[in-house]
């Protein structure tokens, strides 16, 4: 029977079993032909769980969107925000209807609208900029 060394013997001690499902995770995602990002957006989901740190899955789709999103401009993720403005704008919306504000909070609701109509334009001419000039990183099942 071969020695084992401390190297070893602290791997024997770690579970497994989270790392397994990760792994098989990871590659059905794969087989699935699963966008790369969203694939990113689960494994940080996963290591935030297992590593303790509330907010690190947050962080990292975050930094997707300012990177690849806006920067380089990827369909996929340039689609994510818009999705995510339009439902906030519909939130605010919704609430500046039913809710009892005053005049000056009214104000500002307003102008929270107005801004998420602007940046909702802004990432449609992105989208159709980048539908038409990148290759982004987005697979049709």
């Amino acid at each position: 029977m071969p020695n084992l060394n401390e190297t070893d013997l602290s791997n024997l001690s770690r579970p497994h079993g989270q790392e397994q499902q990760l792994k098989m995770e990871l590659l059905n995602m794969i087989h699935s032909a699963e966008n790369p990002f969203d694939i990113i957006c689960h494994v940080a989901r996963q290591l935030e769980t297992s590593s303790g740190e509330p907010g690190y899955a947050q962080y990292v789709e975050e930094q997707l969107r300012a990177v690849y999103g806006f920067a380089l401009q990827h369909k996929k993720l340039l689609t994510d925000e818009l999705r995510d403005v339009e439902e906030r704008l519909k939130i605010i919306e919704e609430r500046n209807k039913n809710g009892d504000f005053t005049e000056e909070e009214h104000t500002r609701i307003g102008f929270a609208i107005d801004r998420h109509k602007k940046n909702i334009e802004r990432l449609k001419t992105m989208i159709q900029k980048a539908e038409a000039d990148g290759t982004p990183l987005y697979f049709d099942k």
